[in-house]
């Protein structure tokens, strides 16, 4: 490519000689002279582009490769939120990196006539287009995770498409919270909990759950079966495990230094509900002799050290099921990862 910089500036530095004009004509070609030297460059810088359309290709990608990934893309729009977003941040590296030569012969092209980069222009229209794809996930994602994080709800962003967040938010601008939490639970009970069910099979691929599966086949069943009072303090401890797997410290409980971790690594809509959601409601600190009522109906402190009584709900549930499915995640990146040398 920076061959071919060099053959365009030289073009559009050096026009093609011309044979002189007679005496006669010089007065009246030399106002003209101008303009035909740039058309003539361009001329030649474009028949220098097409006859190195192959190096071309090889850095830029063809619009035809390009409308596969517009199209892609789209399908997977209606994919779980997380994997639009991941999808999305790398189409847009490869466009910013494939773009960066084009940039470089911009001036050359600039006095291309308008029908000649016609193509160009309605390919520039779909990025465009696509790129917006961002800003709308912003402005769906942001609402709808604040609102997922006052309902005490974690982790959704693997399982919710941005179709079905848009929704959400339209249930709860017109029904309120309680209706977006039943449709929630609806989507995780639905063909006889089918998406629960393959959140749990897939934590048994990390050791800790493994070695625990009885515990939690036993609180699953008893979530399914609406005993809550059963499934609730069964999983709360495995949280408390699980962090302490994930960053190994000196405390007994560090969920909370963990939620902070995630949220500084990740720095996305969906681990900033992991934050709040941890140190604001599930184990915000409360002194037994000095508050009479926890902090909330499903705060761990006061749930398995006898305070609580009215835990037992399907939300609270769900609360402690979804946050568990986060540090099992958590726990799996960790052992992905390959171990720095020391």
């Amino acid at each position: 490519m920076s061959e071919l910089c060099a053959m365009i500036n030289a073009r559009m530095d050096n026009p093609i000689e011309k044979k002189p004009d007679p005496p006669e004509v010089e007065g009246r070609t030399h106002a003209m002279g101008a303009q035909v030297s740039i058309r003539n460059a361009v001329e030649e810088v474009t028949r220098e582009f097409q006859e190195n359309a192959a190096q071309v290709r090889g850095l830029v990608q063809s619009w035809n490769d390009l409308g596969t990934q517009f199209a892609e893309t789209a399908r997977l729009a209606f994919q779980p939120f997380v994997q639009v977003i991941q999808v999305t941040e790398q189409f847009g590296a490869v466009v910013r990196e494939a773009f960066e030569p084009v940039q470089r012969i911009r001036e050359a092209f600039a006095a291309i006539q308008p029908e000649m980069l016609e193509a160009w222009q309605r390919a520039f229209a779909e990025l465009s287009q696509h790129l917006n794809v961002t800003l709308e996930e912003d402005k769906v994602g942001g609402p709808a995770f604040k609102l997922f994080a006052q309902l005490g709800l974690t982790g959704l962003e693997s399982y919710l498409s941005m179709p079905q967040l848009e929704h959400i938010l339209k249930i709860s601008k017109k029904r309120g919270k309680r209706a977006v939490q039943e449709y929630v639970f609806r989507v995780f009970r639905r063909n006889k909990h089918r998406l629960l069910n393959s959140m749990v099979r897939d934590w048994w691929q990390v050791p800790y759950m493994r070695k625990r599966k009885k515990i939690v086949r036993s609180a699953i069943s008893a979530h399914k079966n609406k005993k809550y009072e059963l499934a609730v303090p069964a999983l709360l401890p495995l949280i408390d495990g699980l962090a302490a797997e994930i960053l190994p410290m000196s405390k007994t409980i560090v969920t909370k230094e963990v939620a902070t971790m995630h949220k500084d690594q990740e720095g996305e809509v969906w681990s900033e509900c992991v934050e709040q959601v941890v140190h604001a409601l599930i184990y915000k600190d409360y002194s037994f002799q000095k508050v009479k009522r926890p902090p909330s109906s499903v705060n761990r402190h006061g749930i398995l050290h006898g305070r609580v009584i009215d835990y037992g709900s399907e939300l609270n549930s769900y609360r402690v099921i979804l946050l568990l499915n986060v540090m099992v995640k958590m726990a799996e990146n960790k052992a992905k990862k390959p171990r720095s040398s020391s």
